[in-house]
């Protein structure tokens, strides 16, 4: 099975990369994939295979019925891009101005069409049934947890999920597994410091929002390396620090900050609002200035299930060689809301190697200039395949 799953994603490949190409062309943000989805819709139907749209929105939903009565595997793929001008060296540039495939989910669309194409295949020779998820908006608002509440680990019952997302941090042909947490919980937070405006030149006659913004940056900043344990991975960031103003000599009535929060315990998350909560309410009264803060758990963290994390490890071997196989050793900050499905079934998520060498900038997930080889997809179509049909038929 290994042997025809190779010659079968050799012979899909062209047809993968023309479909990167493609979808790389029509970037399209959370919510509306519109035309990503109708990419994705036409490829099921040259295939034969049945699907559900329009689910969260834009999401659509495939099934893969084998021979014989069995399992069910969920693969999944997300569909959206981001609002970014395009830089890189491509000759398939994005067509849409201002928005980019910049983390490589048109690859991920692509790969697990290029893997309905194998299992489809195969089918008469495959036990229970593959479900494929293309899953809209990864990047926010979040898609997984409204296609999971409109019902798409149901009829038939989804028994185990894979996903996967492309990397150029680790050479081309290899993947990136890891047991237990994988990925950080993202949590996004919003300050608002109202102070009382006046002029530059009269500080004394004001309360000056940006000196207490900059004290509460300066002190919540120090929490993750003195109110949590230093053997408890946390990350909180301000990115964003504004005012209404923008002239020389006003000191303004508020100042808006924005940031995010990285973390794999719950608890920890729960103890680090606590703490900024804390701070800012004291700097702000010392100043006699007041406050609002708002904290907006999106994703939780993404843990693979360990029994199919070995389980993963085993066939990706098999399929990759050990030499292609890199075990991490540390979980990333980033967040996926593929999360959502390992809360609900067991689960594993990996990482596609697709790194080349090339200019840094070009190796960044979220950066213009980003660019990977399309014929990398030929790694996620063998290891999506070969994991589905070796839990199928084992």
């Amino acid at each position: 099975m290994k042997e025809k799953i190779n010659q079968l994603t050799e012979k899909y490949l062209p047809n993968v990369v023309a479909l990167r190409e493609e979808l790389h062309k029509i970037p399209e943000v959370g919510f509306q994939e519109f035309k990503t989805a109708e990419v994705i819709k036409r490829e099921l139907n040259k295939l034969g295979i049945p699907f559900k749209s329009e689910v969260a929105k834009t999401g659509v939903v495939a099934l893969i019925k084998g021979k014989e009565e069995g399992k069910t595997v969920l693969l999944r793929a997300d569909m959206d891009a981001l609002p970014i001008e395009e830089e890189s060296r491509c000759e398939y540039k994005s067509e849409r101005k201002g928005f980019m495939h910049a983390c490589g989910h048109d690859g991920h669309v692509a790969g697990l069409l290029g893997t309905a194409m194998v299992l489809n295949e195969l089918k008469d020779e495959i036990k229970g049934n593959i479900k494929l998820i293309f899953q809209p908006a990864e990047e926010g608002p979040g898609g997984a947890e409204p296609m999971i509440n409109e019902g798409v680990l149901e009829n038939p019952k989804v028994d185990i999920a894979f996903g996967c997302h492309i990397w150029p941090g680790y050479p081309a042909g290899k993947v990136g597994i890891k047991d237990s947490y994988m990925m950080a919980s993202s949590t996004c937070f919003d300050i608002i410091i109202k102070g009382k405006g006046g002029h530059g030149s009269l500080p004394e006659a004001a309360i000056d929002p940006i000196v207490i913004g900059a004290q509460i940056i300066t002190n919540i900043q120090n929490i993750s390396s003195r109110g949590v344990s230093t053997l408890t991975p946390a990350v909180i960031s301000c990115c964003s620090i504004k005012s209404p103003t923008e002239t020389y000599n006003v000191i303004p009535d508020t100042l808006a900050i924005k940031g995010t929060i990285r973390t794999f315990d719950e608890k920890v998350l729960d103890s680090i609002l606590s703490q900024m909560e804390n701070i800012i309410k004291g700097i702000t009264s010392s100043y006699g200035a007041n406050y609002e803060f708002n904290a907006i758990k999106y994703y939780p963290s993404v843990k693979n299930d360990s029994e199919t994390f070995r389980f993963s490890k085993d066939i990706l071997i098999k399929t990759l060689g050990e030499e292609n196989v890199i075990i991490m050793s540390e979980p990333l900050m980033g967040s996926e809301d593929f999360a959502y499905f390992g809360k609900k079934v067991p689960s594993n998520f990996f990482l596609v190697g697709v790194g080349e060498n090339q200019d840094e900038n070009e190796t960044l997930l979220h950066h213009p200039k980003l660019f990977w080889n399309s014929e990398n997809l030929r790694t996620s179509v063998k290891s999506f395949s070969n994991l589905a049909v070796a839990y199928l038929n084992e």
